[in-house]
């Protein structure tokens, strides 16, 4: 319940570490809020994450130590590969396990704090996510993502989360080694927010079309605004709508044709030269396509 849950959030934070729970209570009301349909009623988003963060504490047997909260903020953060930097604050058995166990109970945490986050922090204002999350919940690869996300934290969030973990779960075929060995990932990224849905051929289910539409609209908007706003481009909602959806669909270049006849010639020039767009680090020309994963997947099958 809210009351219970409130008690233990209030115990966990007491100034006296003497009045804080061991990790069995708190634990258990982790368990019962992920079980659960959403998050508990009436408890603050904050609180959830909080706990979260204490779960992550009580697994490394932290409590009692000063730097705990540099050491979960450096976690939740960077995921936890990070904790190599503190191997010294750590007792030396769950030091290892947590460091080299496939399962260990920090993984397990971890997972928990960021699959928390990503409904919390992305979700609460885009109903469409949270039910995206929950349609994929049980999808194959849906824990290989959350557990890559428990490992490296943000890394390959790149500047738009929801983006990358849309992307990341609609394409079953992106493992580890798309992300490291061969840069996959990043020539998706880089095609897909420079040229749209487009760049994404073959998408015959409308279903994963709207909702990577949906989180392309993320990705492009404060962008495709700030850009609107900086060169001095006027116009009514429908204006910015128009654009919007016109360069979610066919990238930056061909998507703001669509608006060439509502904005003077010397803006729309200006909007050309200052289009933000990402980079490759290989420097080549990215083709994308659906079919390239399941292609790439298997030739790397013995």
């Amino acid at each position: 319940t809210p009351s219970r849950f409130a008690a233990v959030i209030r115990k966990c934070w007491a100034k006296d570490p003497n009045d804080r729970p061991d990790c069995s209570p708190l634990i258990d009301l982790l368990e019962e809020c992920y079980t659960k349909e959403g998050k508990l009623d009436n408890v603050d988003d904050d609180e959830v994450l909080k706990l979260a963060k204490n779960e992550i504490i009580c697994v490394l047997d932290l409590e009692e130590y000063e730097i705990k909260d540099k050491i979960i903020n450096d976690l939740v953060e960077n995921g936890r590969q990070s904790l190599s930097q503190y191997e010294k604050y750590l007792l030396p058995d769950i030091y290892e396990a947590a460091m080299h166990e496939n399962d260990s109970p920090l993984i397990k945490s971890l997972k928990k704090y960021f699959e928390q986050q990503w409904e919390i922090k992305y979700g609460s204002s885009n109903q469409w996510f949270i039910l995206f999350l929950k349609e994929y919940k049980d999808a194959v690869n849906y824990d290989s993502v959350l557990k890559r996300t428990a490992e490296y934290g943000n890394k390959y969030m790149k500047d738009c989360p929801i983006l990358s973990i849309v992307l990341q779960l609609l394409f079953e075929g992106i493992d580890d080694k798309f992300f490291d060995e061969t840069n996959v990932f990043n020539d998706l990224w880089c095609a897909i927010t420079n040229n749209g849905l487009k760049s994404i051929e073959n998408i015959s289910n409308n279903k994963k079309r709207s909702i990577l539409l949906q989180a392309l609209h993320e990705y492009y908007r404060p962008r495709l605004f700030e850009l609107l706003e900086k060169n001095q481009v006027k116009g009514k909602d429908s204006l910015y709508k128009l654009a919007l959806d016109s360069v979610a669909e066919y990238g930056w270049l061909q998507g703001l044709q669509a608006v060439k006849k509502r904005i003077i010639p010397i803006s729309f020039e200006a909007l050309l030269k200052n289009i933000p767009v990402s980079s490759d680090t290989t420097e080549k020309p990215v083709i994308a396509t659906t079919s390239n994963w399941e292609t790439r997947e298997q030739a790397e099958k013995p």
